[in-house]
């Protein structure tokens, strides 16, 4: 790499599907500074046409390349198709976006590789892979990533909780860099739409909307959140709204659809619209990197309502102020907060989650980060 020419970073993701960590990645690339930097993406998978966040990618006028092949045979031969896309671009820097893409990209030589970890192995896998599968590949996963720190190849969390939890359970020293909110596309809401947005979701006019978005899966711990709304003395005055699928879709719709008050509306291209129309965000979750979904509904300007893990503690230590933790898996305790809600200042606490999202988790402020790091992994080399 000469002086003057650009630092080339390519970005390694299975495909773009709407989820975290592919929104994260689209954030660090849209905050770049193109003086300095050429991004790049390659896909080994092809697109999902109802779950693709590609054409995102594409707007930023970046080269895309994908190898295009399914998922059973990238398991044999995704690094080899990797490694001659990346012959071609040629980057300096690979990022991995996620364990499964990292490895495939280790077959190319030319490059520092890099990869930001954004769950603990052992929690998050048993969940997606089932417990005997997912506990082999944390075991793997674990190993890979010791074995290359060993070599000096840089690593990052997207939380210091998960850091601290590195440290704990496996005496891993990571640093981390926060992920962020993209606070053009999660905007602050106008109170003065509030009503009009309802009507036009179908939402009630006169009841506290608890509203969340995300995957409906064990790790996310919907049930809990189902069962406290239920338990509420005043669940009456109130709506629980359940935005996305997954797992835990289905099961959930048929036991408890039949509730008028809580609301199970799948998948949704309008987050943003329901965010503005709801009054409280609720995450239940067993385990987190740092929750994407708390973040935006905070920079929506919603009070949020979190169990107690250590990434949603995190979150809550910008502002105590934006809201309240329960005890996981107390469900009394939670089912009496939400009652609480219904008589405290919320726009106030959603003020507060506002500006702590504004000061401390914004896509710009981590994307920076990020190429701070790209430069210092530069220099180090």
């Amino acid at each position: 790499m000469s002086i003057m020419s650009k630092i080339k970073v390519t970005f390694v993701e299975t495909n773009c599907k709407k989820n975290g960590p592919i929104k994260q990645t689209l954030n660090i690339i849209r905050n770049m500074d193109r003086d300095i930097f050429e991004p790049s993406l390659v896909t080994v998978w092809p697109e999902d046409a109802d779950n693709s966040m590609i054409e995102q990618y594409k707007k930023l006028e970046i080269p895309v390349l994908s190898a295009n092949m399914s998922k059973k045979k990238s398991i044999f031969f995704g690094k080899k198709a990797v490694g001659q896309l990346l012959e071609r671009l040629q980057p300096d820097i690979v990022q991995g976006v996620g364990m499964p893409p990292y490895r495939m990209t280790l077959g190319y030589k030319k490059a520092i590789h890099f990869v930001t970890l954004r769950n603990y192995c052992y929690e998050d896998y048993p969940d997606y892979y089932g417990r005997v599968v997912g506990s082999v590949m944390a075991f793997l996963d674990i190993n890979l990533i010791k074995k290359h720190m060993a070599l000096g190849e840089p690593f990052v969390t997207c939380s210091e909780s998960l850091t601290k939890m590195y440290r704990s359970k496996q005496n891993m020293e990571i640093p981390f860099i926060r992920n962020g909110v993209d606070v053009s596309q999660y905007t602050k809401r106008n109170l003065d739409e509030v009503h009009d947005l309802r009507k036009k979701l179908n939402l009630a006019q006169d009841k506290l909307i608890f509203v969340y978005s995300g995957a409906l899966i064990d790790r996310k711990n919907q049930r809990e959140a189902i069962t406290a709304f239920l338990s509420m003395k005043k669940s009456q005055e109130a709506v629980l709204l359940l935005l996305g699928d997954g797992k835990d879709f289905e099961t959930l719709k048929k036991e408890y659809g039949k509730y008028s008050n809580i609301l199970f509306r799948g998948k949704v291209s309008n987050v943003n619209e329901y965010l503005h129309a709801s009054d409280v965000y609720l995450a239940t979750s067993k385990s987190e990197g740092l929750p994407n979904g708390v973040l935006e509904a905070m920079a929506c300007g919603l009070p949020v309502l979190l169990s107690n893990i250590l990434q949603h503690m995190e979150v809550l230590e910008a502002d105590r102020s934006c809201g309240h933790s329960y005890m996981l898996g107390n469900i009394e305790q939670l089912a009496n907060l939400m009652d609480q809600m219904l008589d405290e200042p919320l726009v106030e606490m959603g003020e507060k989650s506002y500006e702590a999202v504004m000061k401390n988790f914004t896509a710009e402020g981590m994307s920076k980060k990020y190429q701070d790091t790209y430069l210092k992994m530069l220099q180090e080399k």
